[in-house]
């Protein structure tokens, strides 16, 4: 997919689309990985840019050094120095393009597929991870920037020192001759014309690479962080779906058990009576028997008193 020359990714109509279905749909910790993915993503290309820019201005400052046999030499080293530089920043940029690329075609193919499926679409923003393999090789790239960098500086640091010395050894040896007293430039702070027009970009240049790398590290983190929340979000959905399945049948069942509840009235236990001469005849002979115990205890008593 083509990529709009400038235009950065956190701009770009597909993802704005995407983000927005991220936060509608309850996501808004992935939501928040993506944009800060595209972020780190826009950052590196502008740092590029930012390298390009400083090491144009390196070549004219060298093209422009006086020209004569000691400077021409190293105005050939120090021309090799910046197209190497600038060899592996166009690298780097070209990688950082097919990133973008890759990152808008996934984002347009998950925005696709949610607005036809709903939401089960977007965990697919995971697949942002795919890009993790490339991320890797650009921070490899630019790890080995640094290190090609950091010994052009040193050479051109003493590069310049020793153009200095010369030149200051020059100077005291026209005083020397001309018996006038040398200058002592230990008390100077000297820089050569070498140390503005390509030891500064140089350096410059440098601390971009610096700043590109961790941005790569913590784009880098950051597709991992947002591949484990997507994880985390589809089983919170899958259990919420499963105590759902299981906690409908359980209310129905419940709803059916009271429908069938029947309140059956009480039922005295059933008892034998009987209405006839003989059950008469009984109660009689109980109350007699017990009027003779009660009065065989009266005499007793009686009895005792005495």
């Amino acid at each position: 997919m083509d990529i709009e020359v400038g235009k950065t990714l956190t701009n770009e109509e597909v993802i704005r689309e995407l983000l927005d279905l991220l936060k509608k749909n309850a996501m808004k910790e992935q939501a928040n990985d993506v944009f800060e993915i595209c972020s780190y993503v826009d950052g590196l290309e502008k740092k590029i840019d930012s390298m390009t820019e400083e090491l144009t201005n390196m070549q004219n400052q060298i093209k422009e050094m006086h020209e004569d046999t000691l400077v021409n030499n190293a105005k050939k080293a120090l021309s090799e120095a910046q197209e190497r530089l600038n060899a592996r920043c166009e690298q780097i940029k070209s990688q950082v393009l097919e990133v973008k690329a890759q990152v808008k075609s996934t984002a347009k193919s998950i925005v696709d597929e949610a607005k036809a499926k709903g939401r089960a679409a977007l965990y697919r923003v995971s697949e942002f991870l795919e890009i993790k393999k490339k991320l890797l090789d650009i921070r490899e790239n630019v790890r080995g920037a640094i290190k090609t960098t950091d010994k052009d500086i040193a050479k051109t640091a003493l590069l310049a020192k020793g153009f200095r010395e010369a030149g200051q050894t020059a100077v005291n040896a026209f005083r020397t001759f001309a018996d006038k007293p040398e200058v002592d430039y230990s008390q100077k702070e000297q820089k050569h014309p070498i140390t503005k027009a390509v030891l500064a970009p140089m350096k410059a240049v440098k601390k971009m690479l610096v700043t590109m790398e961790l941005h790569l590290d913590a784009s880098i983190d950051k597709l991992d962080n947002l591949a484990m929340n997507v994880k985390l979000d589809k089983e919170k959905h899958m259990e919420n779906a499963k105590v759902q399945e299981q906690t409908e049948p359980e209310r129905a069942e419940a709803e059916r058990v009271e429908a069938e509840i029947v309140y059956s009235p009480m039922v005295a236990e059933p008892q034998e009576y009987q209405y006839n001469a003989d059950a008469f005849e009984n109660y009689l002979r109980d109350n007699a028997a017990n009027d003779n115990k009660n009065k065989e205890i009266i005499m007793q008593k009686d009895k005792n008193v005495r």
